[in-house]
């Protein structure tokens, strides 16, 4: 039987980091030095996380991570863990290794001061959480995005791009005519101060961050399943002004590097200078889902995403 260990980022060896970046790379596909591990890892307001893994004859073979995050809940300051990387070898993946795993890191948490935990499963997870109620659901964020070069998503369209692009030239003015600048405030949102201090270091640490109108704009231009997408992770402010700020700082700077501007989030306003995408046309689904270490902490506020201030920046996506 394997066993189940509750560790801090700080209290790993170099020969746990070392497995665990093995496991990464083996589970994911993907190439992660043991560098970039601990970046992604130590780049919080605690500067650690914290890592329920499952060990089997001194070998790591599981493990789920837990970024320690300050959290706002009606004005009240209090330590969220955010669900990312959750990873188990073939041989050992199976329901109850997963749900021991999962229940040993809300026990270390809870003992922690950890109040709440959050976190974004795809379609194969969310099922197994939901059902198992190792998480309860809160709601899906929607997908916004402006087409600027129509060729740059589907090929055979390239004719068209310089209508797409006058066409979403034309729509980002009309939306910053109609813009209010009234802030949108939600019950839940996260710790600015302490959150974006070290957010942005994380992953490759390639991040823009500029401020237009008063409004620090956060996001990434890289290349997404074979297009070049613009991602708007972040705004300081949330109004249909910020946006329209936002959309248009992007367009200045940036409309020749690429094709796709993209933002999921949760937003309680329609103007956002950007085009809503239909749910059934979604490239993908940003299900939040979140479990209540303390429930006295809580009331029936926090299972509603309207309350939530969510998008790219609460997680590990981009």
């Amino acid at each position: 039987m394997p066993d189940f260990l509750f560790k801090k980022t700080c209290e790993l060896t170099a020969a746990e980091v070392i497995q665990i970046t093995g496991l990464f790379n083996r589970v994911f596909g993907k190439h992660r030095s043991e560098e970039e591990m601990l970046r992604q890892y130590t780049n919080n307001p605690l500067g650690y996380s914290y890592h329920a893994i499952i060990v089997d004859k001194g070998t790591i073979v599981g493990m789920n991570v837990y970024v320690p995050v300050y959290y706002l809940v009606n004005g009240v300051k209090m330590l969220f863990g955010n669900s990312i990387d959750s990873m188990v070898d073939k041989p050992y993946r199976d329901f109850f290794n997963y749900n021991d795993m999962v229940l040993t890191a809300y026990s270390g948490m809870k003992k922690e001061g950890v109040k709440f935990v959050y976190g974004y499963p795809n379609d194969n997870a969310y099922p197994v959480v939901i059902k198992s109620k190792l998480m309860k659901d809160i709601g899906k964020m929607h997908t916004y995005c402006l087409p600027l070069h129509i060729g740059g998503i589907k090929k055979s369209l390239s004719f068209l791009n310089p209508l797409s692009e006058l066409f979403c030239r034309g729509f980002v003015w009309m939306s910053g005519l109609l813009a209010s600048s009234k802030k949108d405030n939600c019950l839940i949102t996260k710790d600015a101060d302490s959150y974006n201090a070290s957010r942005y270091k994380r992953g490759d640490g390639s991040y823009e961050i500029e401020t237009t109108g008063g409004i620090t704009v956060y996001y990434k231009i890289k290349e997404h399943e074979g297009v070049r997408t613009a991602f708007l992770i972040d705004l300081s402010e949330k109004s249909p002004k910020a946006f329209n700020e936002a959309v248009k700082l992007i367009l200045r700077k940036h409309h020749t590097d690429f094709d796709l501007l993209l933002y999921p989030g949760y937003l309680r306003f329609s103007n956002t200078s950007m085009l809503k995408i239909p749910r059934r046309f979604e490239p993908k689904n940003f299900n939040l889902t979140g479990k209540a270490l303390d429930k006295k902490a809580f009331d029936n506020s926090v299972w509603d995403i309207c309350n939530w201030d969510t998008n790219l920046s609460n997680y590990d996506l981009i």
